[in-house]
């Protein structure tokens, strides 16, 4: 993944939305570079990292995945951790942390990954669509946006929308706190069930005119960084993501 979704420097700042940074669900995103004969491995190493009994413990969600096509960065997985606030998972993290599992897990991936990788952390402002957790295929797109409100105001009106009601997946818009891809300040990552999905829903919205009054307005607030696309391998932890990054709104 380059580094996955993006941020929220506060909900309440960029959006005016009523969410406390301490309240909102976000993730947390670290990048790895692995040879392909050691993906199972990793694999194994996070399987038995959440089988421990603090592992067990998780509260929110981890998701492993494959970088499928993000241009020249190097990294060909990423660590995906989804938790519900910024409490939440500052306690998780620091029991987990100080449990022996950890320093096996740490141990276990030595000599797995090739690079140091990257780390980027950020907070969810807006979701729509259907929040399954079947969904596995990950559209990221990059961008800068000097008008959030005006952004936010547009993907809701197209969410409403008959195009909008009508599409497969799931949306979530999110603002990088930490970390980053370039000069992107945000990144809109759109779920699909396959590949399939994603391509059929290209081809619907071509020359839709809801769709380009959407496009109009994100090329007239957003600077346009790319996008990444993504494929989970495997998830752990018992909460949904619809559970996780429920806005309450």
């Amino acid at each position: 993944m380059r580094k996955i979704l993006t941020s929220i420097a506060a909900a309440t700042l960029l959006f005016g939305i009523s969410l406390s940074a301490a309240a909102a669900p976000g993730w947390l995103a670290t990048g790895l570079t692995v040879m392909p004969e050691n993906a199972p491995k990793v694999v194994a190493a996070l399987d038995a990292l959440f089988d421990s009994k603090v592992g067990r413990k998780l509260p929110g969600r981890v998701i492993l995945r494959a970088n499928l096509a993000d241009g020249n960065n190097p990294e060909t997985h990423a660590i995906v951790s989804l938790f519900r606030s910024a409490a939440e998972s500052e306690a998780y993290r620091a029991e987990l942390w100080a449990d022996p599992a950890w320093g096996e897990f740490m141990a276990a991936m030595r000599g797995l990954n090739e690079t140091a990788g990257s780390t980027m952390r950020g907070m969810i402002a807006y979701n729509s669509g259907e929040r399954a957790d079947s969904d596995v295929v990950w559209v990221n797109h990059y961008v800068t946006v000097s008008e959030p409100a005006v952004l936010l105001s547009a993907m809701r009106s197209y969410s409403q929308s008959a195009t909008g009601q009508d599409a497969p997946g799931q949306v979530h818009l999110s603002a990088v706190t930490a970390g980053g891809v370039g000069s992107a300040s945000h990144i809109i990552s759109v779920g699909w069930a396959s590949e399939a999905e994603w391509e059929s829903e290209v081809q619907r919205t071509a020359g839709n005119p809801q769709w380009n009054a959407l496009i109009r307005t994100m090329r007239a607030v957003a600077e346009y960084h790319g996008a990444t696309l993504q494929r989970d391998i495997k998830s752990w932890g018992k909460a949904s993501v619809e559970e996780i990054t429920n806005l309450g709104n």
